[in-house]
């Protein structure tokens, strides 16, 4: 069994723990994995503030659900190893929002704001939908783990070590992710990503697809009342890409009834897609989440392109038009889809924007015909399996503030790679 687990800064003297944190040096001879002997023991949501933090922590906790849901898990599938309320819990003492790893969302974690609402930006997910971790077999603790290797104050560092299987039998996983999260006093998270295929000589053992940028609403939330609403048109903004080294911005519109605008067109989303570097931004009121990667941080233009899978007829989209499911993290069948109704009981998911990696030279035009032909490409998916991408994390107050955190991180250039990278930029 691997170590799940925290320690707060409650669990070190304070003295300690005030020493480490206001001393730089001391702070760097102690990088590495906390000097523990005994793991603490897990608390609970309402006993998480009382433990508080001189810059960032993590604790495990046992109760938590991802959209404030408070409802019963029965009768929704087994829950995996029946544990489906245990997380990690990253907490700042000077921004709002939590990093968490809940096991009901199989550990890939979530950006959240104080009311529930969350981003989550995926995982390798298996080449064709052959192989992911949103399913019962996936959210096992045998496929799907995380270990504390710091605990903060000065910094957080969270593995997450996953399986990615079929979601009818993990029997023969497809490959084996590691992911590793850097979190500074800031509010600010370096996540480093990379995979081994374990089924080296088969389509369905690498991945081109390792960010998608989803969105968590509370039960009873709805996009309407989440974003800001377009005066003109009526509608919201519910997804955007914003070129961190231009004005170009691409933003998708959500309607009451269904309807998706975006302002922008193929060429400003492909315009974006070979910029030096892009944000992908959830604007929630009052804060937008976002994560920022470029050239810099393993994402180059040449092998890389976003797609809108929200608009119908965008270019190498899948035209879901406003995609909504309550499949995940809570309540669903056990696959897939599972759309959201309104009065759903549940917390739901909504998105997306896809990253895809593809060969040099090529653009996803028409979605299935372009990904299932690109997958196919055995050179491809094993130079796909040798990269090791980094991606920022975090919430801001405007855009300009994204475009400058995202900005500054990418000008180190291959210094972004360093988790050191994002203590400075805010």
């Amino acid at each position: 069994m691997h170590y799940f687990g925290r320690h707060p800064l409650g669990a070190l003297p304070l003295l300690a723990a005030a020493l480490i944190f206001s001393n730089p040096a001391r702070a760097a001879i102690e990088d590495g994995p906390d000097p523990i002997f005994v793991k603490p023991a897990p608390t609970t949501m309402a006993a998480l503030p009382a433990l508080g933090t001189a810059g960032v922590s993590v604790a495990e906790v046992t109760d938590y659900a991802p959209g404030h849901y408070t409802g019963s898990l029965a009768p929704s599938p087994p829950h995996a190893d029946g544990n489906a309320r245990r997380a990690l819990v990253v907490s700042w003492k000077n921004d709002p929002c939590r990093f968490i790893f809940s096991h009901e969302a199989s550990y890939c974690p979530l950006l959240e704001l104080p009311d529930g609402s969350a981003l989550c930006s995926q995982f390798f997910e298996g080449n064709l939908g052959d192989a992911e971790l949103f399913n019962n077999e996936g959210r096992k603790e045998r496929n799907s783990f995380v270990d504390v290797i710091q605990a903060g104050p000065a910094r957080v560092w969270v593995r997450w070590t996953y399986f990615a299987v079929n979601k009818d039998s993990d029997a023969h996983p497809r490959l084996r992710g590691t992911e590793d999260y850097f979190a500074y006093p800031n509010g600010l998270v370096l996540r480093r990503m990379s995979y081994e295929s374990l089924m080296p000589g088969s389509v369905a053992g690498y991945s081109t697809q390792p960010i998608e940028l989803f969105g968590v609403l509370p039960q009873g939330a709805f996009v309407r009342d989440s974003f800001v609403r377009d005066p003109a048109h009526g509608d919201v903004d519910a997804l955007a890409a914003l070129d961190l080294y231009s004005d170009r911005r691409y933003d998708i519109f959500w309607g009451e009834k269904g309807s998706v605008r975006r302002n922008g067109d193929d060429a400003t989303l492909d315009a974006i897609t070979r910029s030096r570097g892009c944000a992908l931004v959830m604007p929630f009121r009052g804060r937008l989440l976002f994560i920022a990667l470029g050239e810099a941080s393993g994402f180059s233009g040449k092998f890389n392109q976003y797609v809108d899978h929200s608009t119908p007829g965008a270019a190498g989209g899948s035209g879901w038009g406003q995609g909504l499911w309550d499949h995940w993290p809570i309540g669903w069948a056990n696959s897939q889809t599972s759309y959201w109704k309104p009065g759903s009981p549940y917390s739901y998911s909504f998105g997306s924007i896809g990253q895809f990696f593809v060969p040099e030279g090529k653009r996803l035009s028409s979605f299935w015909r372009d990904y299932s032909g690109f997958c196919k490409d055995m050179a491809f998916n094993r130079w796909t399996a040798t990269r090791v991408s980094y991606v920022l994390l975090g919430s801001a107050r405007d855009w300009a503030e994204v475009r400058r955190i995202g900005k500054a991180w990418l000008d180190k250039g291959p210094g972004c790679a360093r988790p050191s990278s994002v203590a400075d930029l805010r």
